[in-house]
């Protein structure tokens, strides 16, 4: 009979009753025997806690309040398992995901393996088209990445209790905990290792998910200057969108200041962004209608970006960060 290394699938959570059931059913159907599922609830008010108590001695379940660093830094101390596999509550992962994940564990340089993060039939067309954008991009990884996002991820435990988590990032805390971690050896990426996650099903929750990325972005990148210019996920296209945006604003602030000349530079600026946003999206979708919604999203994210620079840049000098 084959051995299965010993893993903890570690879930955070909170208000999330509307998918955590679907989450912990589709890790307790999971095809491997040698596994512990540890949920860590900051005290919910929609009875996501109550939702998880019907489990009983299926799950360990226990309550922490805080942010997600402060959660895994928390249950590291309790996890004595060979792995830790990392998923979130609004994921549903496939029957094969943990097996598929451990495989990649083929030597002792390989300190971590993460997985393709597909869209759910079932959502609305929000939620389908930002999904395929992001599905996209995990389709150009390479075998071997500098991070991953924690719906998806494991790691072997003697490396993982080894990097704190940083507890003053409330959205980018992946990005920084997997740059530090591929200082100990590879990350493997397993496109076979499947979860589906459930991306903001409504524009108002989409834009303020994309300012809290944008408002932890300044602390991340003072830590990790080399990565300014993108990666595998935050690829050199979309911080080319970004960048084209505050020149937008920056020509705009000069013409108001200075000449109306600057106006039709902030114009031309403008128009660079749009054929830049169009580039991008023909490279997954050539549908007129999604063409359409695609700009609205990535006008969404780009504004939502911007503000919450202006906000993580106050933050740093305010010393919140």
């Amino acid at each position: 009979m084959k051995k299965y290394p010993s893993v903890t699938v570690l879930v955070t959570m909170k208000n999330s009753a509307h998918t955590i059931k679907k989450c912990i059913d589709s890790i307790l159907k999971l095809d491997y025997p040698n596994k512990k599922i540890m949920c860590v609830d900051a005290f919910s008010t929609d009875g996501t806690y109550e939702i998880l108590k019907k489990y009983g001695n299926k799950i360990e379940l226990y309550q922490k309040k805080g942010n997600i660093s402060i959660a895994y830094n928390w249950a590291y101390k309790k996890i004595n398992t060979d792995f830790i596999a990392f998923t979130n509550a609004d994921c549903v992962v496939k029957r094969d995901w943990l097996k598929k994940l451990i495989s990649g564990f083929t030597s002792d340089d390989i300190v971590a393996t993460a997985g393709y993060c597909a869209t759910p039939k079932k959502v609305n067309r929000l939620q389908r088209l930002i999904g395929a954008e992001l599905e996209y991009r995990f389709k150009t990884f390479p075998e071997f990445i500098s991070r991953a996002p924690d719906m998806n991820l494991c790691v072997r435990t003697k490396i993982a209790k080894k990097i704190p988590w940083n507890e003053k990032l409330d959205v980018t805390q992946e990005t920084d905990w997997g740059y530090r971690l591929t200082k100990y050896g590879k990350m493997r990426y397993i496109p076979d290792a499947i979860v589906y996650h459930y991306h903001r099903a409504t524009w108002k929750n989409y834009f303020k998910q994309q300012m809290k990325y944008g408002r932890n972005t300044p602390i991340l990148f003072l830590k990790h200057k080399e990565k300014i210019k993108g990666d595998h996920i935050s690829t050199p296209f979309m911080m080319a969108e970004e960048y084209t945006f505050l020149l937008f604003l920056f020509f705009n602030l000069l013409a108001f200041l200075m000449h109306n000349i600057f106006f039709i530079i902030s114009l031309c600026t403008f128009i660079f962004l749009l054929f830049l946003y169009l580039v991008d999206i023909l490279r997954f979708s050539s549908n007129i209608r999604d063409i359409i919604t695609y700009y609205r999203i990535y006008l969404t994210r780009t504004i939502a970006w911007t503000i919450g620079l202006g906000f993580g840049i106050l933050d740093i000098i305010r010393g919140k960060k």
